[in-house]
């Protein structure tokens, strides 16, 4: 076959990319019978252009004397001269060639942008290994912490008791004895002082009920030189960021404000502030110390900080020294933004606001404020492996997704399922399972009879287990937070309308049906519904939530189309249910399959 009879589409499929352009620009040409070129605008002068293909191929300052012209998508342009043929057929020929280049551009753009990604992607994977890394040394350092708080402070005083027990008893017939055991009451009272002191260093007790300047402020009371505080750090936030910054100053307070620095004046200023993270800045004189010196008494601290996405900054100026910590507070989520199309979401967020009000900041405060620092937090996923541990790019492309992801090593008994079902923990609080160990009857037991729903899966993958949970994140996260919000209200009074409040959310809540119903035709060794139990599956959101997926429809289909199909899956569920043979568990599933997809008649805007 000559090359002047093949098509465009035809070059694209045989020609190499690295040539493709060429390849189109001498096809145009034997196509006309004359010459053609492909120019772009030059980088350094766009009023000018650079032939990028011309046919022939020696005369690359295409075409003198120009018959037709043809813009490319992009700003390039298509020349033809000399042309021997010039009818409709030949200006087709000109008009797709254009096209076409403007497709092969766009594939050169998207390749030099997905090896950028790729660079980036690689960039970022390493930087989150080196997090792994420099959180696995900072829980090193903070056991060592807090091995060494206690055992110095325990110890040494233990030793000294001991000391004073053995004087005691040799000189008990040297008369005295009252004197030296009101001795030893006094250093025994001391030792349960250092202890209690670091004991509240380890977790303070006014941090949840107060929040993190009022516990500042008790550490302060301890301290030897006087601390002045001012400032505001604003609304209350999660207590793991407060948790992180009430460690990093008070940490900072600790070695400005104790007996360590030889200084005139010997008080310390912290000012709270807020932005968009939790901000304080501490002043003193330290005399000769210099910012180094800070930098290396506080190193541990620091690294700690960074771990958890803050900065700590140390400065002396003229003797004075400021250090600055600041925490991001990231209380705003993934599940935030998703949650605006959620009515349940709002519904419950709205609650949980009213609880806090309720509460004020009577002792069941901490209660509240935990649910609403979980309500907006990321999906958790528990990944149960043997020795050999997870897939490293499986468990990736989850937590890429927005997933919090905990490993825990098998066997997967009750009491690893007990650990991953708590409500505090670092593998706890769990909204789904994945096992690559077989599950005890006990495992799976207690998953099922957990007040919180929890997925158990064996067969998916961690990616596919993620992106089921992003997909119902605001759901889950507000049944969690119902089930949470049971138990606080029995510190509320009798007649308080978040208790009906409460009820009325939980019975009226479809989405929690939804969720509820898939999770059991999904779990596969259901009868409900059979023959047809995927169609359901599809239309609870197995598929996706959205309209179009919960129908079985393209992405392109109209309103139209969607109300229409809405009205045929309702009349569908609602003639199952009425069928003869079909139980009472499967007409209640219909009905709530009819609900579902009376529903969608409305929601079929594309948003």
């Amino acid at each position: 076959m000559k090359r002047k009879n093949r098509r465009a589409h035809d070059v694209v499929a045989s020609a190499p990319q690295e040539r493709l352009a060429g390849a189109l620009v001498d096809q145009l040409a034997d196509a006309v019978g004359g010459q053609a070129a492909y120019c772009v605008p030059a980088v350094d002068r766009p009023e000018h252009f650079d032939v990028v293909a011309a046919s022939p191929a020696e005369d690359r300052t295409g075409p003198v004397e120009e018959s037709a012209r043809e813009p490319v998508r992009g700003g390039g342009v298509l020349l033809v001269a000399g042309a021997r043929r010039w009818g409709a057929k030949e200006q087709a020929a000109l008009r797709d060639t254009a096209g076409w280049l403007a497709v092969t551009a766009d594939v050169d753009r998207l390749r030099e942008d997905h090896a950028r990604a790729e660079e980036r992607f690689r960039a970022l994977r390493g930087e989150v290994t080196a997090a792994r890394e420099r959180l696995a040394h900072v829980r090193d350092l903070e056991r060592r912490r807090l091995v060494r708080a206690i055992t110095t402070s325990t110890l040494r005083d233990l030793d000294e008791l001991r000391r004073r027990l053995r004087g005691f008893g040799e000189h008990l017939a040297e008369g005295g004895e009252m004197a030296r055991i009101a001795e030893l009451g006094i250093a025994v009272d001391d030792m349960l002082d250092n202890f209690r002191t670091v004991v509240r260093g380890v977790y303070p007790a006014m941090l949840p009920d107060k929040g993190p300047r009022a516990a500042l402020e008790e550490l302060a009371a301890t301290l030897p030189h006087p601390v002045r505080f001012s400032g505001d750090l604003g609304r209350r936030v999660g207590w793991q960021i407060e948790s992180g910054f009430y460690h990093g100053v008070a940490a900072v307070l600790n070695l400005l404000a104790g007996e360590g620095i030889n200084r005139e004046n010997p008080a310390v200023e912290v000012e709270f502030g807020r932005d968009e993270a939790l901000c304080a800045r501490l002043r003193t004189s330290i005399g000769e110390l210099s910012a180094a010196d800070l930098r290396a008494a506080l190193h541990q601290d620091a690294e700690r900080l960074a771990v958890l996405g803050g900065a700590m900054e140390c400065s002396v100026t003229g003797g004075v020294a400021v250090v600055s910590v600041r925490l991001a507070d990231r209380t705003t989520t993934t599940i935030s933004s998703r949650g605006e199309a959620s009515a349940l979401f709002q519904l419950v967020t709205d609650l949980v606001k009213q609880g806090q009000e309720a509460a004020g900041s009577g002792p069941g405060r901490a209660g509240w404020d935990a649910v609403a620092a979980r309500l907006v937090q990321p999906p958790r996923l528990a990944v149960v492996s043997g020795a050999g541990g997870p897939d490293p790019s499986e468990v990736d492309s989850a937590s890429v997704l927005g997933v919090t992801v905990v490993f825990a090593d098998g066997p997967a008994d009750r009491a690893l399922a007990e650990e991953v079902l708590a409500d505090d923990g670092p593998r706890g609080s769990v909204d789904a399972v994945l096992c690559r160990v077989p599950p005890t009857s006990g495992f799976r037991a207690a998953l099922r009879s957990d007040r919180h729903r929890v997925e158990l899966s064996e067969t998916a993958s961690a990616d596919e287990l993620a992106r089921r949970l992003i997909t119902w994140a605001p759901v889950i996260a507000a049944r969690r937070a119902i089930v949470s919000v049971r138990a606080l209200l029995p510190g509320l009074p009798a007649d308080h309308s978040l208790r009906w409040s409460v009820d009325r959310i939980a019975a009226e809540a479809h989405e929690i049906t939804e969720l509820d119903l898939l999770d059991e035709l999904l779990g596969g060794d259901t009868r409900l519904l059979r023959g047809v139990s995927e169609d359901a599956a599809r239309l609870l959101g197995a598929e996706g939530t959205d309209p179009r997926s919960r129908l079985g429809l393209e992405p392109e289909a109209n309103d139209e189309q969607v109300r229409v199909a809405a009205q045929r899956a309702a009349e569908r569920w609602r003639a199952h249910a009425v069928r003869p043979v079909t139980g009472g568990r499967d007409a209640s599933v219909c009905e709530a399959l009819v609900r579902t997809a009376e529903g969608l008649l409305s929601a079929g805007r594309r948003p």
